[in-house]
């Protein structure tokens, strides 16, 4: 019983020797850290935790006088992918009959999905606080624009010298551009009613890579389409998911080297359960993948990338990701991006197949 009971835990435990080697382990940490136990039993515990140090003293300290340690944050490493991801560890000695320190217990927690719902609940938290301050500030701008323009329009009809006039032209220009971006923005904090219909994501996105074949082509970039022919149709507003993948296929034309390659990728997922409202069962999902073989995100861009008004792009708005997300939010989808600097960037868009 005890060792179906060991077998049958969602959370990692490890059983540490004094010599500070594994004994043992229970499937879930196969699974975690994507390796056999073959590999890691009888082997440094270190080895899983190669970049936390403070772990091992840690684990010296729960041998030598019992105590326990509760909640640690660090970070496994699975050697197969050469990525680290956050755990939570629970260190307990482990005694025998008479009391004594035989070795040590790593209760291993995967924090991967819970850190990836707290960035994605601040990145909805910090859209929702921008949606408020864009509305007053747009407001509070747009009035004394509209009397800069007025008067730059009388003030032009009275001149008569070619440069003057010149002049105010720009002037005119600039408060013309001032108000697209305002407007711009104050379409991002309105709701758009969507236009539900059940579509073929397929013709999404070759409508979206005929429109960008000649940026393709003269950068001679590989696009390269791998989609699942048994995808479902989708319920969603055709239009808006255009505008969608637009902006998130010219990112990474724009991120791709000249002969680099970009990847178009459907499928049926299976690593998210989709809930449109709080009451809604979760439903079945599909996931659209552009991955491209750019230089990738640094890590303190990637914080920043659904910031409205955030842009590494010298003529860019800053607007492009954060209108997309709410695009795929209000059909009650997801975005994700992961990327590492050097290593290229791939966006995932979740969508359910059903609208509730």
């Amino acid at each position: 019983m005890f060792q179906n009971i060991f077998s049958s835990l969602i959370d990692g435990i490890l059983l540490v020797s004094r010599d500070l080697t594994i004994q043992k382990s229970n499937p879930a940490v196969e699974e975690m850290f994507r390796r056999s136990k073959d590999l890691f039993e009888g082997r440094p515990v270190t080895e899983l935790f190669p970049i936390q140090p403070d772990i091992q003293n840690k684990i010296e300290r729960v041998l030598d006088s019992g105590i326990s340690y509760r909640d640690l944050e660090c970070e496994g490493f699975q050697k197969s992918t050469a990525t680290p991801f956050p755990v939570s560890l629970t260190l307990s000695p482990y005694l025998d009959q008479s009391g004594h320190i035989q070795g040590a217990i790593l209760q291993v927690k995967d924090m991967s999905l819970l850190k990836e719902l707290q960035d994605y609940s601040r990145t909805l938290d910090n859209l929702s606080q921008m949606e408020s301050l864009t509305l007053g500030m747009a407001h509070e701008i747009r009035n004394p624009l509209g009397g800069i323009r007025a008067s730059a329009q009388l003030l032009r009809q009275e001149l008569e010298n070619p440069e003057q006039t010149e002049y105010l032209d720009v002037v005119i220009s600039e408060v013309d551009r001032i108000n697209r971006l305002i407007e711009r923005m104050m379409n991002f904090t309105r709701p758009r009613e969507l236009n539900i219909q059940e579509i073929n994501i397929h013709k999404v996105l070759k409508d979206i890579t005929l429109l960008e074949q000649e940026a393709v082509t003269q950068r001679n970039i590989r696009l390269e389409q791998v989609y699942d022919p048994s995808l479902p149709l989708i319920q969603a507003d055709e239009d808006q998911l255009k505008q969608v993948f637009f902006n998130l296929i010219k990112n990474a034309i724009e991120a791709s080297s000249d002969r680099g390659k970009i990847q178009l990728i459907t499928r049926v997922s299976t690593g998210y359960s989709i809930k449109a409202s709080p009451t809604a069962n979760p439903g079945q999902s599909i996931v659209v993948e552009i991955v491209d073989s750019g230089m990738g995100i640094g890590e303190s861009d990637m914080k920043n990338l659904f910031t409205p008004l955030f842009t590494t792009k010298s003529k860019g708005s800053g607007l492009g990701l954060p209108i997309s997300l709410k695009i795929v939010e209000n059909h009650g989808g997801k975005i994700k991006i992961t990327s590492e600097a050097g290593l290229g960037t791939t966006a995932q868009v979740f969508l359910p197949v059903q609208q509730r």
